[in-house]
């Protein structure tokens, strides 16, 4: 009899003891996946100073002014000085048959390319832009001493934008200087925010931006027929920690909100990386109500060669009156670059084209939004 009771239960004590393993190892998988969402670090500076002592071809002028969370954040100002870097090189030789004149009409840009190790990780993109004359702006998204331990992906982060700006507009000769933005992977997402919200952005570059940070994370998880649950439970944990969920971080929909008269450019480098797609760019720049957008890439096999221009089509949700689409297409030309610094040097000219024609046009409100104050988004 006590044997046979022994058989009974062994059965479901083994299922409940397999049931609560298998809950374990999925929390510790969930929780190593989630660990690289709220703290990204970059591992290329890893270990390394915020600010370089010097870096090739610029001069760095530090100064700190006071975050959204009153936290002090590290910036600096740099302009191009001294011997060329091989990188400014680059960029002046694919400048040199049809230089860029008329960028003195923008007085800073703000450059910013991932959360961790900020300053550092745009100083390549900074040495690239200073090559052509301007003056760039890098920052901490983290703050000073990383006082924000984790982070929100762009959400909380953009605010410091505003006051950035303010303090650039102490520092200028200017009463309004004029101010636009360069931003890749995680800093074009802020920055595409940052636009929505703050009036004194002129312009956008947008590099390698992703729709929608939910996405971009299921994009990354292995194949399983249990992603969907590991997507929900990573989102329990970092609303646990953050108070956000990974829906909650959708440029895409930040893109919608940008004003009429402020040109964007959405480029995507990255090729074959999950986090960040050419769809990704196609479905910004396809919110995007700016008088002025294009979508450019790299040239890539499929290509002929020399080609400068490639057709896609895009599915339409909706169609104009806000009805059904029922699956229209409709077409969108890419410009080809090829290559990187082939395309960097085209940004210098579409700021120098685009972006300075919006500057020295009048402003004009746009009608279908209000008219918002430098701090009442914050």
């Amino acid at each position: 009899m006590k044997s046979h009771l022994i058989r009974r239960l062994f059965f479901p004590a083994l299922l409940l003891a397999t049931a609560a393993a298998a809950g374990v190892a999925l929390w510790n998988e969930v929780d190593d996946l989630t660990q690289p969402i709220l703290v990204p670090t970059n591992a290329s500076y890893r270990g390394s100073s915020v600010l370089p002592k010097k870096a090739a071809g610029l001069r760095l002028e530090p100064f700190t002014f006071t975050g959204w969370d009153d936290a002090p954040v590290q910036a600096v100002i740099a302009r191009r000085e001294g011997e060329e870097s091989s990188r400014q090189l680059s960029i002046l030789g694919n400048l040199a048959a049809a230089p860029a004149e008329r960028l003195q009409a923008l007085d800073y840009v703000l450059v910013c390319v991932d959360w961790d190790h900020g300053i550092r990780s745009a100083l390549p993109l900074a040495e690239s832009l200073t090559a052509a004359g301007l003056t760039c702006v890098l920052w901490e998204p983290r703050g000073a001493e990383a006082r924000r331990p984790y982070c929100t992906h762009g959400l909380r982060e953009y605010r410091d934008v505003p006051l950035l700006i303010d303090s650039l507009c102490e520092l200028s000769e200017k009463e309004e200087p004029v101010v636009v933005a360069v931003g890749q992977g995680y800093g074009a997402g802020l920055l595409l925010r940052a636009a929505s919200r703050e009036s004194r952005l002129r312009g956008l570059v947008s590099i390698d931006a992703y729709a929608s940070l939910q996405q971009s994370v299921l994009r990354t998880l292995p194949e399983s027929l249990l992603s969907p649950v590991t997507l929900m439970l990573m989102d329990l944990r970092i609303k646990r920690t953050v108070g956000m969920e990974c829906f909650d971080v959708a440029p895409v929909e930040c893109a919608a909100d940008i004003r009429r008269g402020v040109p964007v450019l959405v480029l995507q480098l990255a090729q074959n990386s999950p986090v960040s797609t050419l769809a990704d760019a196609l479905n910004i720049d396809a919110q995007l109500r700016t008088e002025h957008h294009e979508v450019w890439t790299l040239r890539d096999e499929s290509d002929p060669p020399g080609a400068e221009t490639r057709t896609v089509y895009r599915r339409l949700g909706r169609d104009a009156e806000g009805g059904p689409g029922k699956g229209r297409r409709v077409p969108v030309e890419l410009r080809l670059c090829r290559d990187e610094d082939a395309a960097l040097a085209g940004v210098v000219h579409w700021l120098d084209r685009c972006v300075v024609d919006a500057v020295l046009a009048p402003r004009v409100e746009d009608p279908d939004r209000p008219k918002l104050g430098a701090h009442l988004h914050l």
